[in-house]
């Protein structure tokens, strides 16, 4: 009698996580929204490719995965996702007009004098233009950069039975905001107000590389709400639940962000109240649908 083989179909059956759904849904309906309006968009094949590449690349190692390699599968599974995250942003600007042929630059810079009887993101450098003060702004607004992987590193390596759920938590949030950016189209005081009134301040090391970064990696979309203020915060609801100690290192970084974001002239105020805002309410859905998520997990 022939011995049984073991089945191919074992070794190779779909192992997708929750963060794997995040992501295949996100790209899944922006990449419908481009295939109905290829019009409204700003080189649809390219962003149409990048989505198909991105998800045959999720669907390879949610397939390929074994428990052999768990551990670097893991970690590229829930990290290659998180480095995408800055290109997605700037998908969105390319997806903004989808509804709007026009910006909401004049309304919310309209909230703003409203509130306030003058514009903050042109009056607060020239307020306080001492460098000292403006490369503390610069620092701060600088980290955010950093407090994505190091949360999500962090639990990784010293809270794994959570990374999976931070990382879903993250992803999603940053998800939901790119939604309201494509939504509601806003730049922002650096591309809305002409120059040289749209120029932020140089201060020094931290201004040089912020106005670097934005050079060759920020776009005219995501103003309102801030999601560097939302997701911020976002960082401080879930390492306060488990992870004091980055709580408190992440917390005077988020507090000078909320003030950064208009300081550099990336966000009009009414933007940081409006992040400040949503964010509770991201978080809140964000963890639902991991909960849900967690129902189609396939371990």
């Amino acid at each position: 009698m022939m011995p049984m083989l073991p089945s191919s179909s074992h070794s190779l059956r779909l192992r997708l996580l929750t963060t794997d759904y995040a992501t295949v849904i996100y790209l899944t309906l922006t990449g419908l929204a481009i295939l109905f309006f290829p019009s409204r968009t700003i080189d649809p094949v390219t962003h149409l490719l990048f989505r198909l590449g991105v998800l045959v690349l999720l669907f390879a190692l949610a397939l390929f995965q074994n428990s052999k390699n768990k551990r670097l599968f893991l970690f590229l599974r829930l990290f290659i996702p998180v480095l995408l995250l800055s290109y997605i942003y700037g998908d969105t600007s390319a997806l903004n007009h989808l509804l709007f042929p026009h910006t909401f630059d004049a309304f919310f810079s309209g909230v703003d004098q409203w509130l306030f009887g003058f514009q903050p993101s042109l009056e607060f450098s020239k307020v306080f233009p001492e460098k000292g003060f403006g490369e503390i702004l610069y620092m701060g607004y600088f980290s955010y950069y950093f407090m994505l992987l190091t949360v999500s590193l962090v639990y990784f390596i010293y809270r794994r039975k959570r990374a999976e759920e931070v990382v879903f938590i993250i992803l999603t949030s940053f998800y939901l905001y790119y939604v309201i950016f494509i939504i509601l189209p806003t730049e922002g005081p650096q591309y809305y107000f002409p120059s040289p009134e749209n120029e932020a301040i140089n201060t020094g090391f931290f201004s040089s590389l912020v106005h670097w970064v934005q050079q060759n990696w920020e776009h005219p979309t995501g103003a309102f709400p801030s999601s560097h203020v939302g997701m911020a915060l976002i960082y401080l609801f879930i390492t306060h639940r488990d992870y004091k100690t980055l709580f408190y290192i992440l917390l005077p970084f988020s507090f000078i962000i909320l003030f950064a974001t208009v300081y550099i002239k990336a966000h009009y105020a009414i933007d940081v109240i409006g992040g400040i805002i949503t964010a509770p309410f991201i978080y809140w859905i964000a963890h639902l649908l991991f909960k849900k998520a967690k129902i189609l997990y396939q371990p």
